[in-house]
């Protein structure tokens, strides 16, 4: 494993997107930055006030938002109102981009203009879904509800108690997951109509990713990652999960290669696990790294992983042979 390249960030690093050989990186304040591979050159792009939201890439350029409530994308400012945007994110098939602003779902087409999005929601959306282009999950106070784009209800939802504050929806549309204000998890399964509620974390949930093919749900937020089967007839419900251990601290951060299957996990102390499946057995390979891991994202066709830390640093590393 070698180091590809690095760029240094004024503050923590938020969130990583890949677009191609382009790496987006989104610090909590101040400038994001946008690292080409190929060239090695990094081009800035204004950050939002007191603190980033999330970034994106859609249709091929970066979407940025944050706390003084503006959606920026192609040089163009497409949003600006009351209220932070902590995150922004296109649709499956690139032709929507949409943004959580209170109890409002904002959307966008290519071209920029305002398209069919939620309004007057029961509560403020912490974090939302999408499921190709027409279908999101909403999570917030009061857990998950499912919409079709243009319709005046949701067409599912599982409600409890709690408050739901991450959603990943799976690529295979099968699974829905959210991590919850409470140390548990809520998986819902659409080919049942059914809602999984699992308990006893060891805390709260921080890092959460499905397999590209939807088939593995991996969790973490105590020093023990665990990996949920997402197959069969029930999923989850009654399996053993895999338990891994080899973290120092809580795990912050997580991420499926698309390209092997390999799992990546990141803590506060610097530590990376990269693990490989490989029928019952899981092969570990341990770094360390001189800063806490916040962010982690794999490249979409290549052995590159790229690694945001609280430092402000961002690194790239190559497990290509």
């Amino acid at each position: 494993m070698k180091q590809i390249g690095s760029v240094r960030a004024d503050d923590n690093i938020l969130h990583l997107a890949w677009n191609g050989d382009l790496l987006a990186a989104t610090p909590v304040t101040g400038e994001i930055l946008v690292l080409d591979l190929v060239t090695r050159d990094v081009r800035g792009h204004p950050g939002h006030g007191l603190g980033n939201g999330d970034s994106a890439w859609f249709d091929g350029r970066l979407a940025t938002c944050g706390f003084d409530g503006r959606v920026r994308w192609s040089g163009r400012e497409l949003h600006a109102g009351r209220g932070m945007i902590e995150r922004v994110k296109a649709s499956g098939d690139g032709k929507l981009l949409a943004a959580g602003q209170g109890k409002s779902l904002l959307v966008f087409d290519r071209e920029g203009n305002p398209a069919q999005g939620l309004a007057g929601l029961p509560a403020a959306i912490a974090d939302f879904a999408w499921n190709g282009s027409s279908q999101v999950a909403v999570v917030g106070a009061g857990g998950a509800r499912m919409w079709e784009l243009g319709q005046d209800e949701p067409f599912a939802r599982f409600d409890w108690g709690g408050a739901s504050l991450r959603v990943e929806w799976s690529s295979c549309g099968r699974w829905l997951a959210t991590a919850d204000q409470t140390a548990s998890v809520h998986i819902y399964d659409f080919t049942r109509d059914y809602p999984l509620h699992i308990q006893g974390f060891d805390s709260k949930v921080r890092a959460m990713t499905f397999s590209a093919d939807g088939r593995k749900l991996a969790t973490g937020g105590a020093p023990i990652v665990t990996v949920w089967p997402c197959t069969g007839k029930n999923g989850p419900e009654g399996a053993t999960p895999v338990q891994l251990e080899g973290h120092d601290g809580d795990v912050s951060a997580a991420a499926f290669s698309p390209v092997t299957g390999k799992l990546a996990t990141g803590d506060g102390t610097g530590c990376i696990l990269i693990l490989t499946f490989d029928g019952d057995r899981v092969l570990r390979k341990r770094l360390r790294l001189d800063s806490g891991i916040s962010s982690l994202a794999w490249h979409a066709k290549k052995e590159w992983l790229g690694v945001g830390m609280e430092d402000g640093i961002v690194a790239v590393l190559s497990l290509e042979s």
